[in-house]
């Protein structure tokens, strides 16, 4: 398993190795994750911190089946500080959550190529 990510046998075998499933599953994600990123990004920006836990905890389930790595982390991270209602760094980590997701966007659209 890389740090990023599972490998993509590791996650089929999660959809019991079925191809579309694997593979809506996986558009699905690349789809969704998208706009829930854009309200956690507004959320960051007015510093609502029970948007920012709903909608982190939300990608951090969203990415379960895919990695428990870095992503996920920053998810969670994200999601902590908004359970403890705590701003401080919230813009840094919010970048990182960004930065990973594109490196696992990348990862993912290879399992698709």
């Amino acid at each position: 398993m890389s740090s990023l990510a599972f490998t993509k046998d590791q996650v089929l075998e999660t959809f019991i190795n079925d191809d579309e499933l694997f593979s809506e599953s996986v558009n699905l994600f690349l789809e969704n994750v998208q706009t829930r990123l854009a309200t956690l990004k507004q959320a960051v920006t007015a510093r609502n911190v029970d948007v920012i836990m709903a909608e982190a905890h939300t990608i951090k389930g969203m990415m379960g089946y895919f990695t428990a790595g870095p992503p996920y982390e920053a998810a969670k991270k994200l999601e902590f500080m908004g359970r403890e209602k705590n701003v401080d760094g919230v813009d840094e980590a919010l970048a990182d959550l960004v930065d990973n997701l594109d490196k696992l966007r990348v990862v993912m659209e290879g399992w698709l190529a």
